[in-house]
This record gives C-alpha cells, structure tokens and sequence, in this order.
C-alpha cells in the first residue's frame, strides 16, 4: 500500500511539472557584425584603468531568441567561459534590457584595473534566456584593451645637476637633464617638455632637457646661477623642481675690466668720475708694455645740435656772447614773422627755432626787415645739418646747387649778387661785386670762395661762420669757422674763383633775398632749392663777429674732465681735444695709465642738462715686444637723469582803481610785480636696475644721496641762477591804438639788450637776461588812455618764460577799473595831519584814490573835478604859507619848500630862500649779475643818467611818495597854534 501512495506522488508531481512548464524551443543568439576566423561573433572593447564600467563596447553587445511566449523569449544573463589558463576573469556582464538583450560589462566589486600588471583581456561570453528550462546561446568572443591613465609625474634621474662653463662664450648646449616616468603607455611615460622657473636668468632649455645661455656670460658680473627647472610629461603633470647649479669660470683676456656698464648724473653734482675702478688686464706672462695709448671719447651727436647747450633762442646766446647786438636773424620763429609761416619748424623749446627746408619750399625775407646790400665787411652765421640727395650718385647725373641765401634781382635778369650754397661736397660763398668806377669795370677779382668739406654731407649738425673782410686783400679776407674752430685755407680744401664784376642794369629796380631757394627774376620763380635744416641763419654787417664770440657759440655744456695733471709721472702725457670730449692717455708703465683713468670725469655745468644718454668708448693700444697690439673696444654710458624743473611764479596787484585822469597821465600796471623762481612739486624719477655688486651700490647710492640732498637744499630757497629770455604781455581785449597804448622804458631795454615788438595784442619782450632786470622793465611800463571816459577796465596779462618756452611761468592777470565819479567826504581832517608831505598834489589825489571804491561808476564833468582839485590844493598851499611865516617868526631863520617843476600849479615864491634836502634826491638801482652769470652779460651802461632820463619822462604826480623821518625833513610844528 505503501508503494502504491508513493507511486501515486510521484505520479502527481510529475503531472504538476509537467503542467507548469512551458516550450522553450530556440537557443539564444548573440549577434554582433564583427566575425573572427572561426565564424564565431566578437566585441571589442576599451576601458581605462582607473573605470569601473566599459564605456565603449563596439558593437554593442545584445542577444536575441525566437521563442514567443513564456519566459524563454527574454535574455536573463550572461556567462563568462572560464578561461583556459583559469585566470579570474574582473569582469561581469549585467544585463540592462531583457526583452533586447542589451547588456554591459562592469568591473567585479573588490577589483581594480592596472594598465601596468595587464593591457589585454580576451574571453568568451554565452547568452541564457529565462526559459524553463533554460537554454544558452553559442559562445561569442570578448576582446578588452586596458587604456593607461597618467597616475605617475615625472623623476629627474638627479636630485640635482652642476656644471662649470667658461665665460665669453654662447653655447649651442652645454647640459642635458633628463626626467623619466613610471607610466608605461608611451602617451605618459614621454617627457613633452621642461621648463624653467627661475625668471630672468640667461638660459633656456628644450624639450630634450638641452639647457643654453641666451647671452655671452661675464665672471665679473655673475660667479654661479642657481635655477629651478621642472619636466612634464605628455599627459601634463609636473615633476617637483630640480636645481641646477651653474659656475661661470673666468677666462684671461686682455683688456680693461672694473669699468661699470652705466654712470649715472644728476644735475649740479659736479664732476662725476667714469672709471674709478678701472684696471687694465694682461694675459700673456711674456708681454711687458713699452707703450700704452688710451683714447676715451664722450658721444653726444644726438642730442640736439651735438652738445648739450644752453637751450636759449640763438638770438638769446648771441647776447649771452657778448656778441653784436647789430645781427640779423633771417628765420625768426614764425610767430614774429610772416615770412616764415609757410616753413615746417620743430617746436624750439629744446633749443633755437629749427627749420626744414624739403627742397620745395623757401622764404623772401623783407627789404624792410633787412637791407639787401652787404657792406666790405659782414659776417653770415648759421647752424645747418645736410646729407647727401638720394640721386647724388647716379652717374651722369648734374650736381644741383641748394642755396641756403640767395641775394639775386627781382625781376627781368637772373643774376645772383651773393649766396651761400651747398654744390655737392663743397660750401660755397659767392659774391658779385659792382662796380663804382669805370676802370673797376675791367678787373678780375676774388667772386667765389669753395670749400670741400665732409662735414657738409655728414647728416649732423655744424655751425658754420663765413667771416668777410674785403678792406683787407690778402688770403685771410674771408674765412670759415665749423664749430668754433677756424678752418685753414689750404689748397685741398679751399679754391677762390675770380670773375667780372656786375655791370648795372637799367632793367632791374628791385633785389629779392630768399632763403632756403634763390629767386629767378627773369623766371619769375625760384631755383635751387635747399634740403636740410637751418636754425639760427644771420648776418652781421659793417664789422666781422670775433673768434671769441664764435667758439663761445659753440660752448659744450658738457664735456670730460681731468684734474691731476700734477700727479703725472715722467713720460707720461694727457691731451684734450677743442670740444673736451676726446680724452689721450700715453705712458709706459701700465700702473700710472690706470691711476689716470681713474681721474677722468664727466661734467655737465648746465642747471637743467638734457636728460639722456652719453656714450662713452674707450680705445686701447698698447705696444708689447715690438709689436702693436689692439684690445678689445670698451663701451659705457653715462645716464643723465631729469633735473627738477623750476617754477617760476609771478605775483603782485591783481586790482588797480584810478581815477579816469589817472589814465590819461599813464599807470604802473606793473608796480609791485614779483617774479620768483621756486623748486618744482614733481618727484624725480629714477632708473632701477640690479647691482649684484653690494659694495658698488651702497657707494652709487651714497654718492647719489649726495648729489641730491645738495640739490634739495640748493633749491630750499628762490634761485638766482634762472634766467628769463621772453616776459608777454596781452591785452584782452586787443588794444585800440588810436586812443591806448603801452609804454616801455625803451632807452633801459636798449641798454639791457633786450628787444621787444609791439601790436594791438599787446607786447613780447625777449632776450635773455635776469629776473630782476625784467622786473625793473616790468615796473616802468605805463598804460595810458587818451580817452578814459569811456574805460570801464581793462585787463592785461602777463606771463615769462625762461630757455626758449621749456620753462614756463604762471599767466598773471591784472585788472584796470576806471572811477568815473569822486565821492563826497570832509579833507579837513587830513590837511594839518598831512600839511607837510611833499608834493602835495600828489598826496592828495592818492588820498582821494584810496577813498574810492570800485563800484563807485559814475560819472562826472571834468569841470567839477578840476574845480575840486583847485580848491583843495589852495587850501593847503594857503596853510603851507601860514606854517612858513609862523616858524620864522619862532625860529628866526629861513626854511624853504622845493616844488616839482611839472606842478600843474605854481606861485610866486621869490621872497623864500630855498634850502634843498640831500636826502630828497633819488637813488637809481643798479642791477648786476649774480656771480655765476657770464660776464660778457654784465652792462656797464646801466647807470643812473639811464635811470634818471627815464623818470623825467614820467609825471611827477605818479612817483612814489615817502614818508616823513626817511628820505625827507619834516617841519617843526610844536609852536603852532592852529
């Protein structure tokens, strides 16, 4: 029964399964387009080391199966087949979509991917579906590429490199350093590059670790370099620093050493030595100097002219010269002529006004201006800078003439009476002389004078002086001075051409003086145009400029400096050139040359130098076993620093009230001006650089500190030393001439040297000279209006100006208001308090003007006014006489009243004795330099029969009135009764 129960389960069970099951007919299939050479579907894959997911699958991995119904249509997983070498595959496959089959590849938990340890990973896949039971698909082969990620920097394969180079020298390389990674793909295990951190070091390396110096290395500037250099690899990480350590290793070669790169000067420090520590070097045990020769020479060609000069106007430093006031300047500076508006000019406030001649432009200078005529003795004088014309050396070409002056007819004929012209390589003067009597008529003489000179060509500036003496027929009548210096008339550079005299033309009436061109009067049109620069082109007549006045319009305000011509040794020689920019040593013993060089300076005497550079070359030659030997060209600089610019300040009434007849008498606009010269506000810039060398700059900044703090204290106080060379006054609105005017004390300025023009903008006066002597002019100039009943004001304005408008001062502003009316108020307090003042009318009206205010406008009748006056003056003159019989009673003695003879009113004083004050007679100034001044300034004709001409012109009613127990006796008043 037992076995019955049993049989009857089972049977039960059996028939249970079998009905819960369902058909599973189709195995599952992975399908992938990519097929190996055993047919079977393959999937190629890549992950990097450090991912825990495959990412990129191709083709994407999927399996299908036909079945339809029940869970045998879906895919429920994937088996890896274990591979041969039953290595653990870190890989499961996790399906994503179980009706598509989709499914993707993750990293086992627990494991980690190493590029390093395995790149590749190959195995084989089958597919499962969810039927019951399950069937498995065939297998399909899975290849994975491990991809390396950058996990390690590079290592230097040194903790630190050293290396020793000569100096002198430029490698192409002179170290490799090399760096290595740990990474084992080839993208980050390679070195992509190296660089280093150290700025501003004299190296470089490429991307081989090849390190080179960018420039030639010198011992005694660097010893050793230290620098930091770090390796990247391709993936971009960076290795840690590595030092390299690089040793310069000095190198014997002759020449100077201890010479500094750069000198640096500041204004008023005086003389600045430029090879103090100089030391001259010797490499060879066997050469023992007989001789050595050194020729230090200061460049200056670009700053302006070639020199540092004094930065006047040229009229200014002919002045400063002593040179004759009697010069014409043919290029004034466009705002004073007219003829010279058309021309292109710098803007002259670093120097005289230069002009640019482009060989197509040029200037009639007026007859008016300056006579045509030149007498038996002139003097013409200018600066030029000239090259060679592009086309000059084309061959056949004709040499055009370029006249800088041209003095030819002005109409019907062309001939050239004189000029002064530039004919390829040569200065010419031509002068065609006319004849005054019939027998000159048919005489040979002296028409061109030729000077073949390279400076003409050179593109620098020079200055040149033709010197003309016909009175005197000998071989000096006409010389040329370059730069100051004469030329010498010798037969290689100097030619003199005879001609006809010019023959009078009935068919001229006229000459035309050109410069820059020369005017063709029978063509109507100029000729030989100039190309170049011109800059303070003049001629001086009737007398020739001294040799003195030449070479000091050349003056350097800069040159070289050498004071120990005592401590020379036997055999030993020093010699300057003219300008003192060239410096020869010569001597035998190595020793005493160094100690020579040693005391060579720079100097720059000027109060505001131009600030730049000034280089400086240093030659050497020295003789050594018989033979010449030629060292290595040394070249420094000297930095001249910007000086701090001067202020100049003016001052003074800025409101002046007058009664309207005032002004018909002429005022004092400028009384009580002041002008002042202060130190500016600015911060003086300084050049920073890098001084290795402790000891040089604490020297370089004491010696500095130095110059400074006496510049600092020297400019504490107003300085003497400026001097103004233009003050302009304006009028605004212009000045109608037909009823206002300034006055100037002309017969001071003549005396001064000081020049002046005059229009309805009112006035410039220019010249150099001090800042007292302008106030004094400033002072004595009067306005007057010969029609003050229609003045209101009237304002003027001034300003000054020092070295051709680099310095500049304040525009001072004064305002003339015109009183029109007087205002009523009692005088009888202020007649016994001021009974003895003398002149009387004079403190009287200036006790009537400080009664009156500025809004007091309106007006009155002259007659009033003049009534006024003539009671107030008779009451006083009556008090006067009733003082004057009470002291002689008292007294009995004579006293005396002097009156001024330009009172307007007198009376009869014949029966008074007159006793004059000594103390009333008026002191004049004198007004001399400050001892730092050129002499040749200095103006002996500047007395007081000057000054004294020059009040007489001047009403008595507007001098200064001085106050009793001064200049003046007073009465004694203590016995009067009233």
């Amino acid at each position: 029964m037992a076995k019955g129960l049993f049989i009857a389960f089972v049977a039960v069970f059996i028939g249970t399964v079998w009905c819960m099951s369902e058909p599973n007919y189709f195995d599952p299939v992975i399908e992938s387009d990519v097929v190996n050479d055993r047919g079977k579907p393959e999937f190629h894959a890549i992950i990097n080391e450090n991912e825990n997911k495959v990412s990129r699958i191709r083709p994407a991995l999927k399996a299908t199966d036909r079945d339809e119904v029940g869970g045998a249509k879906f895919i429920c997983g994937y088996d890896i087949v274990k591979h041969k070498k039953k290595l653990e595959m870190p890989f499961v496959i996790q399906v994503t979509n179980r009706t598509t089959g989709e499914a993707e590849i993750r990293v086992k938990e627990g494991f980690k991917l190493n590029y390093e340890k395995r790149k590749h990973y190959r195995f084989s896949i089958v597919a499962n579906d969810c039927g019951m039971p399950r069937r498995i698909s065939n297998p399909a082969v899975v290849m994975i590429k491990v991809k390396d990620v950058d996990k390690f920097a590079p290592n230097f394969e040194n903790a630190s490199y050293y290396i020793t180079i000569e100096e002198g020298k430029l490698y192409d390389k002179f170290l490799t350093i090399r760096a290595v990674d740990e990474d084992k793909s080839q993208t980050f295990r390679d070195i992509c590059g190296y660089n280093i951190l150290t700025p501003n070091v004299p190296f470089e390396i490429d991307a081989d670790g090849n390190i080179r110096n960018t420039k030639i290395l010198e011992y005694s500037r660097h010893r050793n370099f230290i620098m930091k250099v770090v390796a990247k690899d391709c993936g971009g990480k960076t290795s840690k620093p590595v030092s390299v350590n690089i040793f310069i290793k000095e190198i014997c070669r002759n020449g100077w050493q201890g010479i500094s790169d750069k000198t640096t000067y500041f204004a008023g420090s005086g003389r600045q030595k430029v090879a103090e520590n100089a030391r001259l070097r010797m490499c060879d045990p066997t050469c023992t100097p007989d001789n050595v020769s050194v020729k230090m020479t200061l460049a200056t060609k670009h700053i302006g002219k070639g020199c540092d000069r004094d930065t006047f106007s040229i009229t200014s430093q002919r002045k400063i010269c002593g040179a004759s006031g009697e010069s014409v300047d043919l290029l004034p500076p466009p705002p004073l002529a007219d003829w010279t508006q058309n021309l292109q000019t710098d803007d002259g406030h670093e120097s005289d006004q230069v002009f640019f001649f482009n060989g197509e432009n040029a200037a009639i200078v007026p007859e008016n201006y300056f006579n045509h005529t030149l007498d038996q003795q002139f003097t013409i004088s200018t600066w030029m800078k000239h090259d060679f014309s592009d086309d000059y050396d084309t061959p056949h070409k004709k040499v055009e003439k370029e006249h800088i002056l041209c003095m030819s007819d002005g109409e019907e004929m062309n001939r050239h009476h004189y000029a002064v012209f530039v004919h390829g390589e040569k200065l010419v003067l031509l002068l065609r002389r006319e004849p005054t009597t019939e027998a000159e008529m048919e005489i040979f003489k002296p028409a061109e004078w030729r000077w073949h000179i390279p400076q003409i060509n050179d593109a620098e500036w020079h200055h040149y002086v033709i010197s003309v003496d016909l009175k005197n027929a000998d071989q000096n009548s006409v010389k040329l001075y370059i730069d100051g210096k004469l030329l010498l008339q010798d037969k290689t550079v100097f030619e003199e051409i005879d001609d006809w005299p010019l023959h009078k033309s009935s068919k001229v009436h006229y000459t035309k003086l050109s410069v820059g061109a020369c005017w063709q009067g029978g063509k109507s049109r100029f000729e030989h145009y100039f190309k170049g620069y011109l800059a303070g082109l003049s001629v001086l007549k009737a007398k020739r400029e001294s040799d003195r006045v030449i070479r000091c319009l050349n003056n350097c305000k800069e040159s070289l400096d050498f004071h120990a011509v005592g401590e020379m040794q036997t055999g030993s020689s020093v010699s300057f050139n003219n300008e003192m920019t060239e410096f020869n040593i010569s001597g035998k013993d190595v020793a005493e040359v160094e100690k020579l060089l040693h005391e060579v300076a720079y100097v720059n005497v000027r109060s505001f130098p131009t600030p730049g550079r000034r280089k400086l070359l240093l030659q050497t030659q020295l003789k050594c076993n018989g033979e010449t030997v030629t060292l290595p060209e040394v070249q420094t600089y000297v930095m001249v620093q910007e000086p701090p610019k001067p202020i100049i300040t003016i001052t003074g009434s800025k409101n002046l009230t007058k009664l309207v007849f005032e002004f018909e008498r002429g005022l004092l606009v400028f009384e009580d001006i002041k002008i002042e010269a202060s130190k500016t506000s600015e911060t003086r810039e300084e050049e920073e650089e890098d001084e290795e060398d402790e000891d040089k700059a604490a020297r370089l900044a004491l010696k500095v500190s130095k110059a400074m703090l006496a510049q600092e204290t020297s400019l504490k106080e107003p300085r003497t030393d400026i001097l103004l060379d233009s003050c302009k006054i304006e009028a605004d609105p212009p000045l109608n001439l037909f009823y206002e005017h300034l006055s100037l004390p002309t017969h001071i300025m003549g005396n001064l040297g000081l020049e002046w023009s005059e229009t309805n903008d009112g006035v410039v006066i220019t010249n150099a000279d001090t800042i007292d002597r302008y106030i004094s002019v400033l002072k004595k100039i009067h306005y007057y209006h010969n029609e003050p009943s229609i003045l209101n004001s009237r304002s003027l304005a001034l300003k000054c100006s020092s070295e051709n408008q680099r310095f500049i001062s304040n525009m001072f502003i004064t305002k003339l208001v015109a009183v029109h009316k007087e205002p009523e108020y009692n005088n009888a307090a202020n007649v016994q308090s001021n009974v003895h003042d003398q002149p009387v009318e004079h403190d009287a009206m200036q006790r009537l003007s400080s009664k009156i205010t500025p809004d007091v406008v309106a007006s009155t009748s002259n007659f009033g006014m003049a009534a006024i006056i003539v009671v107030c003056i008779g009451f006083l003159l009556f008090m006067i006489i009733l003082g004057v019989i009470r002291i002689r009673a008292v007294h009995r003695r004579t006293q005396v009243v002097q009156v001024d003879e330009k009172q307007e009113m007198e009376w009869d004083n014949s029966a008074l004795n007159i006793t004059v004050n000594p103390m009333e007679q008026e002191v004049q100034q004198v007004f001399e330099y400050e001892d730092n001044v050129q002499q040749a300034l200095r103006d002996d004709t500047d007395s007081e029969d000057d000054g004294s001409d020059f009040h007489d012109e001047i009403d008595s009613s507007d001098e200064e009135v001085r106050p009793p127990g001064k200049d003046q006796l007073e009465w004694d008043d203590s016995t009067l009764s009233f």
